[in-house]
């Protein structure tokens, strides 16, 4: 299903308990939605959940100009009002993680709860010399090329527009001479910071998240990686099922 969302047409699946909270799944750079399928079967029958395709990825249209990540959260919060939804929890993974950050600091009143997977508030040199990289795979090949660079198998239908998700990664690039780890103290809902211990990306930026959001639970979960919802797929349920439960039923 599509919905109009300011000047893009943004996709989305809708499912799980009738009246239940809602429980929206953000995913990261190249995916798509189809990324949370297990987490939502997993979830429906205790929560709404709904998930999305970020611009420039999956169903969702794309835009080329540049964007900002208050332009991506105003996405997800402009979903929420097409959908006649007054205010969710926001599960995040990766890029899908600053997303749901910067919604719950610039609409606070809208999200109730923050899942924080394999994410971070501030991006290092190693990182934005990848990001950067990334950004020219994508103007120069297209986005299959940073599907194969992320690490992803391109899949039908879910190859991200070259020149789109170039934005979105300038976007989520922006956090190396601006990050927002300063701001989160602001944020006042219960969250859940997921991070693998054998991520890529290391767990650092979890600790750091762990420290900047007063009150928040961290999880590093031995054995595990970066995609740590698809290698334990009833452990990262149980896990993010129960604090949900506990903040939102």
């Amino acid at each position: 299903m599509r919905v109009s969302v300011g000047e893009l047409e943004i996709g989305y699946e809708m499912g799980g308990k009738d009246g239940a909270p809602v429980v929206v799944m953000v995913h990261g750079l190249a995916g798509s939605l189809a990324l949370w399928e297990g987490q939502a079967e997993r979830l429906a029958a205790r929560f709404r959940v709904l998930r999305y395709d970020l611009r420039a990825h999956g169903s969702s249209e794309a835009c080329e100009a540049p964007c900002s990540l208050s332009d991506l959260a105003a996405d997800l919060v402009g979903l929420l009002d097409a959908l006649d939804i007054d205010k969710a929890a926001v599960v995040g993974h990766s890029a899908g993680g600053v997303i749901a950050m910067q919604a719950a600091l610039d609409c606070p009143d809208r999200v109730s709860a923050l899942g924080l997977v394999g994410t971070s508030s501030v991006c290092n040199d190693r990182a934005d010399s990848w990001y950067g990289d990334c950004v020219r795979l994508a103007l120069d090949e297209g986005g299959e090329a940073v599907m194969k660079a992320i690490g992803m198998e391109p899949g039908s239908g879910s190859v991200p527009d070259g020149r789109g998700i170039a934005a979105v990664i300038e976007a989520i690039r922006s956090l190396y001479g601006c990050p927002i780890t300063d701001r989160l103290e602001a944020v006042r809902v219960p969250a859940l910071i997921v991070v693998g211990e054998q991520d890529h990306l290391g767990v650092g930026g979890s600790v750091i998240l762990s420290r900047a959001i007063e009150g928040s639970e961290l999880a590093i979960v031995p054995e595990r990686g970066h995609a740590i919802f698809l290698e334990d797929p009833d452990g990262f349920a149980e896990r993010l099922g129960g604090f949900l439960a506990r903040h939102l039923l």
